[in-house]
């Protein structure tokens, strides 16, 4: 495969895998604004909630449109979990520095704060897994 064509390919994979990112981010601020804001739920624990929910929505969309990895089996599964559970972590020890600098910050606002960094971690990691 050309240089050229390795760019494009990736590329393509990077816009879908924004475009699936969109779609479960939106979906995941969703749960945060639910558990954090309706439910009262602890921020850790909404945080994290929301977040293992949305590994799922983003393992069957980034599977079947993005990289079209064919079916999903427990190994690619427990891999992409591992992924983007150490992607939480970060998210989370994110968090504690954020709460400090931002105590008069919703907290909601602090998740939105960790997207950056953990959207750059998932897509590398996601894009050798679901190869």
């Amino acid at each position: 495969m050309k240089f050229q064509e390795i760019i494009q390919t990736l590329w393509k994979k990077l816009f879908g895998f924004s475009i699936v990112g969109i779609i479960v981010t939106l979906f995941s601020i969703f749960l945060l604004y639910l558990f954090i804001q309706v439910f009262k739920f602890n921020l850790y624990i909404g945080y994290s909630l929301s977040y293992i929910i949305s590994i799922l929505v983003s393992l069957w969309l980034n599977n079947t449109f993005v990289f079209k990895s064919g079916a999903i089996n427990i190994k690619k599964t427990y891999k992409y979990f591992a992924v983007y559970l150490i992607s939480m972590a970060i998210g989370l020890l994110l968090l504690v520095p954020l709460e400090l600098i931002f105590p008069n910050l919703a907290k909601f606002w602090l998740t939105l704060m960790c997207v950056p960094i953990t959207y750059t971690w998932n897509f590398f990691f996601a894009n050798k897994i679901l190869k």
